[in-house]
């Protein structure tokens, strides 16, 4: 690109809030020009714990990353998880006339299947088409725009939050004087960071395990097919430990950190650790009895997935290989744990090197920004940043309302260029 996009992302997680700037050059060329992060705990499971805190730690993180890249922020990308995430496939059907498929059909068909599939009282959080079927031919097609036919069904999977909890996300951000431009499943940002083309194509079922949430993905034929967010992540496996032990949750969080593992097999039953507490005595950890306590609550979420899964008719799905993402997949034994319990091929996400820091800044700055970019809780920030530039959002788009207002200015455009040189064929 001659004069690259900057573009803005917001990750609201359960442990922080992330901001990012990133300057588009290429869809695979993306330079971070500035990040920050502040610590809160006020969205929690996907609710606003305490909504005045939250929307100083958002104001906060705005006004951090203006000033590193020093650039005003008026809109953003945020992306998040909830469990009141209601998500469905659906599709429309439009009869054709003469004309060739426009946007507006497609604009029509996304109208159909909202007609069918969203409650009266949910907002339209996002949607990803899954292909164009026309004529009733078996093979779809992702972009028919152009093309004469008699019919076209326009395949969706459709994300759906209720209308309250939207308006209460968006009235986070007007202290900031900001407003939202696309709102994301988290799960998509950080599939988008940690997932390659082949993987999509040849399926996946992805499974981000974060603090409060775990969210999960399945993509077949590259196209989204499945998505969900349950209400366990490790914060739940920190309240285990605590209970279990008679430790304060600080303490947990540092022994989970420090000492946990989730592999029983890889542990001696004989092995004791000491934990040094503040203002009490010491005490002395079994390891095995550790590891069973956090064996037990990774099965717990890992037979909800299962649960889902099965509900969807998705259950044999998951035999094509898992992805594991987000900062409770990174605890000690996790893959070989994950292996032996689903018995399938089980992965960590990949990092992404579309991710760069910007040039042309000093080198205090860069050392920065390289060192914040290390960090894992950006990754679905980062991962929102090549969302943007995808071609899946691109053929997300051509079903927007918004469409129809783009399509009208490029035609208005082109009619008045036209007429302009109609007028200079006369006189010239």
């Amino acid at each position: 690109m001659s004069n690259p996009e900057n573009l803005v992302v917001v990750h609201l997680s359960a442990t922080a809030v992330y901001a990012v700037i990133g300057q588009i050059h290429a869809p695979d060329d993306i330079r971070i020009l500035g990040l920050t992060e502040v610590k809160t705990n006020d969205f929690y499971q996907g609710r606003i714990i305490d909504h005045d805190r939250l929307k100083a730690s958002i104001k906060q993180a705005i006004q951090e990353v203006e000033d590193m890249a020093n650039c005003r922020v008026h809109s953003v990308w945020l992306s998040l998880s909830t469990p009141q995430l209601l998500s469905k496939n659906s599709s429309g059907t439009v009869n054709l006339g003469e004309d060739p498929i426009s946007v507006k059909d497609i604009v029509e068909a996304l109208g159909q299947a909202k007609a069918r599939d969203l409650p009266h009282d949910y907002y339209l959080m996002h949607h990803m088409q899954q292909g164009v079927y026309i004529n009733n031919e078996s093979m779809a097609v992702d972009n028919p725009i152009g093309t004469y036919a008699d019919t076209m069904t326009v395949m969706y999977h459709l994300m759906m939050l209720p209308v309250v909890s939207c308006r209460n996300i968006e009235d986070l951000f007007r202290p900031a004087n900001v407003r939202i431009d696309h709102m994301i499943f988290d799960a998509i940002s950080s599939s988008e960071y940690g997932l390659i083309s082949d993987e999509k194509e040849q399926g996946i079922c992805f499974i981000d395990i974060g603090a409060s949430t775990t969210s999960v993905c399945v993509y077949k034929d590259n196209k989204l097919i499945f998505t969900s967010c349950l209400p366990y992540g490790s914060n739940q496996v920190t309240m285990d430990i605590s209970a279990h032990l008679g430790l304060s949750m600080i303490e947990a969080e540092s022994i989970k950190k420090r000492n946990g593992t989730v592999d029983i097999l890889s542990i001696d039953p004989a092995k004791f650790i000491n934990v040094s507490r503040d203002g009490a005595e010491d005490l002395t950890v079994n390891m095995h009895e550790l590891t069973l306590i956090i064996e037990a609550r990774y099965r717990e979420i890992y037979k909800e997935v299962f649960i889902e899964l099965d509900n969807a008719n998705l259950l044999n799905f998951i035999k094509r290989g898992v992805v594991l993402s987000g900062g409770g997949s990174m605890i000690k034994g996790m893959v070989s744990y994950s292996k032996r319990f689903l018995g399938v091929n089980v992965m960590l996400a990949n990092t992404n090197d579309a991710i760069n820091v910007v040039d042309n800044i000093d080198d205090e700055k860069f050392q920065k920004i390289n060192a914040l970019m290390k960090q894992p809780g950006f990754r679905t920030a980062f991962g929102t940043l090549l969302y943007s530039q995808s071609e899946d959002f691109r053929h997300n788009e051509h079903s927007s309302p918004d469409a129809l207002y783009t399509s009208s200015k490029a035609k208005g455009f082109s009619n008045a260029l036209k007429r302009l040189n109609e007028f200079l064929k006369q006189w010239l």
